[in-house]
């Protein structure tokens, strides 16, 4: 078999990475709790903690958090496709208007397109103040 034909077959691994901005207006997030997000995908699951600028008033909050990029890899022989994944969120974060806080999880799709060319494509995520208010609440 020539090299060609493993990769038009996805006998070649793939990677990528998915990336999640945090678009917040309305919410700051605790930089002291164990913030996480985590990409499950069929091959593995990937966590990192969100990191971001402290806030200039509000100490122990995030001002803003930066977009997070989360490395992936598809086993070889996958067959190149589309395939569905998942990004869980789980921020502590406080309405600034309100002063609520609470620990609240967010789920989002994600669809990963395998290629053939050992890329994986997905288009970018973003947690926004809707979210975190539809988000579920975690203690």
């Amino acid at each position: 078999m020539t090299l060609a034909a493993c990769l038009l077959s996805g006998a070649a691994a793939a990677s990528g990475s998915v990336t999640v901005s945090f678009p917040l207006r309305g919410y700051l997030i605790s930089s002291d709790a164990p913030n996480r997000v985590t990409l499950n995908t069929p091959w593995q699951e990937v966590s990192a903690a969100p990191q971001g600028r402290p806030h200039p008033l509000r100490r122990g909050y995030h001002a803003q958090l930066a977009p997070l990029h989360l490395p992936l890899s598809v086993p070889a022989g996958t067959p190149a496709g589309r395939y569905a994944a998942q990004v869980r969120a789980l921020l502590f974060s406080c309405a600034a208007g309100a002063r609520v806080c609470a620990a609240r999880t967010v789920t989002l799709p994600v669809t990963l397109d395998v290629r053939a060319d050992g890329r994986v494509l997905t288009a970018p995520l973003s947690v926004t103040d809707a979210d975190l208010r539809g988000g579920s609440l975690r203690p």
